[in-house]
């Protein structure tokens, strides 16, 4: 691992205790799947390169077990991952999800952790042979009509694996110790149960008692899932407990003898499956049914955390895939009059947080006092256009001693934007010069009338002429730039124009020029005349006597749109950063309508050098943000995939908030522990399974933007899908999901949304604050959990 910079400085026999502090370890499948575990080869290849070492177990009950020694003495935060269950042939449009638990363990140096990943219990599609085949593409229905006719006696197979469990444990004195068992879900059934629903599936189960049983599930018609401990010897198709080796079981004889139906259960104790689904392997195993239904789903294991453990998370279903193990040092705030730290961004080391926002962290880095100025303290949100207030006018104050205009512009003109400490963000080479911008003659352009509020100022519709071959006027959007403003005003508002030159795509706004010369400035802009895609939505949504002109098909086109946008950003090692509704635009209202990405704003923060380490901006859209970007800090093109779900959801639900009814700091907590959202009212299965992909917890595991064209095409091909009929509102015509309008007092409100539209912003607000307040959370320490604040 290197060591940043700052840590050069510490005295070497301090420094191997702060590398462990700051390390993760993550623990995978190393690259294999189905019934059996990793071989030594295959996790050595895994983690080469990372700072993970481990002995893999070759033979016995520990065959496939990773076996990793504890670095240090310390208290380790462990989050275990099981695995999913296995989709059914026809009951495909989710899986049941592998269990998410966390705990805090105190463990010593050289302590010994036997890690056991979990395997996603096998799907049973595609099929392997030309009848498997033909019912996987639902051209053949012999297995129900069989089944009606002869009672299962004939005909078997096309259920899902069980899930394997994720086992952490250690052995003491020859005995083995479970510390946190992860459950697997239990694999689905051929059909999907007609009377099923989300409301009817119960909580996730855990034991935290060694003396609580457990066993193996019940073998059924299908395998059940293995446990802790557990005989099943008798059973091939049950998944094995960990003391027997924790090998998936195998499917039913009758699937494999009529059709080689071959559906095995996940390494961790999954249970094989025949028409039903397997069990999910656990502390207990989950039941297989006793008959094969048709329609019986194989049911989730039971997890487990040692009482010695601390509960960090509550288990929670929903791992998509195969399992995971992480493990970090727990920050020790012992020492603090809160009891509550952060690790400071730049030297690493631990500082103490207070519980007040109008408290400030003493000297001595333990206790919190009161400032003798207020004003000195971070402003709240009711107090911030006072605070504004003042700034403008402290700008009018000195507005006489600022450097002249034109000599600002010759300055910015010539400034070149280095790219060195993001190398996702190569222009020409390593460096970008705003000269590159093509300048437009203000006697050229003619504003005809405000469109609205942007970011930095005014937005207006305009004509431009001679940007046309045949000398006909054309018609723009103008960004401006207030008069007086700062000089990073001025380099942020010229740098969101430059990004947008770069691009040339037919779902990208085109950026058509500058006026610089001038003040105030002039952004030229492509013109979108059906507005922002949110708006649009919201307009168009099917209510009681009044319908709509818009069909699935339409919405799909939409998010095919943005899909493409963004296949060309990745394609060119652009990440955007902010892809929602509210930042993509129509060309038009009508049915030839194309959406196009048209806000680049977080995008420019990053050319801010101390835009990770402070946070730049005060704003960050949590409701579209994975959680390796505000836990750690961490963009990849893979968090605009992430986003990119929440925007599908967006369109889905017609315009709607995400995560309704929560705050952004509830939405933090729920993302973080696992949770996603539920599909949209009327959202076909296959579409909500493109969100689902995008928002796997490992970044790895989402798809590219050019696997998630292919599968929005394919929808798009969908008879199903396509006549989907869009859901008719009921309620009253508002902007969200709220009721009643009241002006909240917490800033990040969802109910914030309604009163922003009915009541504009003062001249005294500034306006990136306005345009950027919904969905977004400030960056204050009481408002962010600690995580956040430890990246900045």
């Amino acid at each position: 691992m290197q060591l940043p910079v700052t840590l050069q400085y510490f005295p070497p026999f301090i420094l191997p205790f702060i590398e462990v502090s700051l390390m993760t370890w993550w623990f995978t499948s190393c690259g294999a799947s189905g019934p059996q575990g990793p071989t030594q080869a295959q996790c050595d290849s895994t983690y080469r390169n990372k700072n993970i070492n481990v002995t893999v177990g070759k033979e016995g009950h520990l065959k496939g077990v990773q076996m990793w020694k504890v670095p240090a003495t310390n208290r380790y935060l462990i989050s275990a991952y099981g695995a999913a269950g296995g989709k059914g042939a026809k009951n495909h449009n989710k899986r049941n999800h592998g269990v998410f638990i966390s705990a805090i363990f105190p463990l010593e140096k050289g302590d010994m952790l036997y890690i056991l990943v979990g395997h996603q219990g096998e799907d049973a599609c595609p099929g392997r042979n030309p009848h498997t085949q033909k019912i996987c593409l639902g051209e053949s229905s012999v297995i129900e009509d069989n089944l009606k006719l002869q009672a299962g006696v004939e005909w078997a197979g096309g259920g899902g694996g069980g899930g394997g469990a994720t086992y952490v444990f250690k052995v003491e004195g020859g005995e083995l110790v479970p510390l946190l068992i992860a459950a697997g879900g239990g694999g689905n059934a051929y059909l999907e149960d007609p009377e099923s629903s989300l409301d009817n599936i119960p909580l996730e189960q855990y034991e935290n008692s060694t003396e609580a049983p457990s066993s193996n599930g019940r073998t059924g018609a299908a395998g059940g899932g293995g446990g802790w401990k557990g005989s099943s010897s008798s059973h091939l198709m049950a998944g094995r407990s960990l003391v027997e080796g924790a090998e998936g079981g195998s499917s039913c004889p009758l699937a494999l003898s009529k059709l080689s139906w071959s559906t095995f259960g996940g390494f961790g104790g999954g249970g094989g499956a025949c028409t039903a689904g397997g069990g999910g392997g656990g502390y207990r195993g989950g039941d297989a049914a006793l008959t094969d239904d048709i329609t019986a789903d194989g049911q989730n294991g039971i997890s487990f955390i040692h009482p010695m453990g601390e509960i960090f998370l509550q288990p929670l279903a929903a791992m998509e895939s195969h399992g995971e193990c992480e493990i970090k040092v727990q920050l020790n705030c012992s020492h603090c009059q809160t009891q509550s730290c952060k690790r400071e961004a730049d030297t690493h080391l631990i500082l103490c947080l207070c519980d007040d926002d109008d408290e400030v962290l003493d000297i001595d880095n333990v206790t919190c006092s009161r400032p003798l100025s207020m004003s000195l303290v971070c402003p709240s949100a009711s107090s911030f256009s006072a605070v504004w207030y003042r700034k403008k006018n402290d700008l009018h104050a000195v507005r006489g001693r600022l450097q002249s205009p034109e000599y600002k512009l010759s300055k910015i003109r010539s400034s070149t934007i280095m790219t060195d400490y993001n190398p996702n963000y190569f222009f020409t080479g390593k460096a970008a010069s705003f000269s590159e911008l093509k300048e437009v003659p203000r006697k050229n352009i003619t504003l005809l009338r405000a469109l609205g509020h942007g970011a930095f100022g005014e937005v207006y519709e305009g004509q431009v002429l001679g940007m046309s071959g045949d000398g006909s006027a054309m018609q723009v959007a103008i960004k401006t730039l207030p008069e007086i403003c700062s000089e990073q005003d001025e380099m942020d508002f010229l740098m969101e124009a430059l990004i947008m030159s770069k691009f040339s795509h037919e779902n990208i706004v085109r950026c058509i020029g500058v006026s610089l010369n001038i003040l105030p400035r002039f952004i030229l802009l492509e013109l979108m005349t059906g507005g922002d895609m949110k708006s649009f939505l919201r307009r168009n949504r099917p209510r009681a006597g009044q319908t709509s002109s818009l069909t699935m098909r339409d919405l799909l086109r939409m998010a095919r749109d943005i899909a493409c946008g963004c296949r060309y950003l990745e394609e060119n090692h652009f990440i955007h950063r902010d892809i929602a509704a509210r930042n993509c635009l129509l060309t038009c209202p009508g049915s030839d309508r194309v959406a196009k990405i048209g806000d680049f704003g977080m995008a420019r923060d990053i050319y801010r050098a101390s835009y990770y380490r402070k946070g730049g901006r005060a704003m960050l859209p949590v409701k579209w943000m994975p959680p390796e970007a505000f836990m750690e800090g961490i963009f990849t093109c893979k968090t605009d995939t992430w986003s990119f779900g929440v925007l599908l959801w967006e369109i889905l639900s017609l315009g709607y908030m995400p995560y309704p009814c929560k705050t952004n700091q509830e939405v933090l907590e729920f993302v973080t522990s696992g949770g996603r959202m539920d599909p949209p009212k009327s959202c076909p299965g296959p579409v909500y399974r493109i969100m689902t992909q995008c928002w796997q917890h490992c970044p790895e595991h989402r798809p590219n933007f050019s696997t998630i064209l292919e599968r929005i095409n394919y929808c798009t091909q969908d008879p199903d899908v396509i006549n989907t009929p869009l859901p008719v509102e009921y309620g009253p015509n508002t902007d969200d999901d709220g009721g009643t309008v009241i002006r909240p007092t917490d800033p990040t409100s969802t109910c914030l949304t309604p009163l922003l539209v009915s009541h504009p912003p003062s001249q005294d607000c500034p306006s990136h604050w306005y345009s950027n307040i919904i969905g977004f959370i400030p960056f204050n320490v009481k408002t962010l959990p600690l995580a956040i604040t430890c990246i900045f």
